[in-house]
């Protein structure tokens, strides 16, 4: 499955974030997005993923333009974890992560009935004990967990996740990375927004930088991460963050 952005220009206002991006998620891989606070980031990721237009140019899904899809069609196929917490949910961990399957129950006419099951997945971020819980009542760095739980129940073709990162400690930093790789691993393709450069070199085949006035720049980490280009993308002194030694290593 394909998604692709063709000349795509992304605005803030009367603010050009980028200019003329052409972007081809290749299946099987992760792409890193890297940029200071306000680049155009979580703009990029919510156009990709059909909820905010493009001020010019367009993405398309194997050659169908987003636009002339079905919202439900493009949540069978895309799924976004966006950065905005889930305020207003009331109900359980289990029911929260159980509406990740929301746009498949709804195709298939079954709502309440033939639930899917959430085991694996509640399992698999460390929610099994908390499943019954009120999500309200959970840590953020809990809630993020149910965020990306939710998201693995929807096992989407193209997963795209806004700062993941976020109130995750480093052992479910680690675990969130391992599963993005293994969701590539098993041809589907994801794209992460991230700030740490270490962590990007280690887990991302292609990087994005977006400088938040149009320009960006697409490559391999080995091409782009280095101190000049880190300082070009986030400000003076920020070369301090990348750690380089052998760290570039086939993914």
């Amino acid at each position: 499955m394909s998604l692709v952005a063709d000349h795509l220009g992304l605005q803030a206002g009367t603010r050009t974030l980028v200019e003329s991006l052409d972007l081809a998620l290749e299946p099987g891989e992760v792409l890193g997005a890297l940029g200071a606070n306000g680049a155009g980031k979580s703009t990029l990721l919510a156009v990709l993923a059909g909820l905010a237009l493009p001020a010019r140019g367009q993405v398309t899904l194997d050659g169908q333009p987003l636009t002339d899809l079905p919202p439900l069609t493009r949540a069978q196929h895309i799924g976004l974890l966006p950065q905005g917490d889930e305020g207003g949910f009331f109900g359980s961990v289990a029911d929260f992560v159980a509406l990740g399957h929301f746009p498949f129950d709804v195709a298939q006419g079954r709502l309440f009935d033939n639930a899917p099951d959430l085991a694996p997945h509640l399992a698999a971020w460390e929610l099994t004990d908390l499943a019954r819980r009120p999500l309200d009542t959970l840590s953020g760095g809990e809630r993020q967990r149910a965020r990306l739980a939710q998201l693995a129940a929807q096992q989407p073709r193209i997963a795209l996740l806004d700062e993941p990162l976020t109130h995750l400690d480093p052992a479910h930093q680690a675990r969130l990375l391992a599963w993005a790789r293994g969701e590539a691993d098993a041809g589907r393709s994801v794209v992460l927004t991230l700030h740490d450069p270490n962590w990007a070199a280690c887990h991302c085949d292609r990087l994005l930088f977006l400088y938040g006035d149009g320009r960006w720049r697409l490559g391999t980490p080995a091409d782009l991460l280095t101190p000049a280009s880190l300082e070009a993308l986030y400000g003076p002194g920020t070369a301090a963050l990348w750690q380089k030694s052998d760290r570039i290593q086939p993914v």
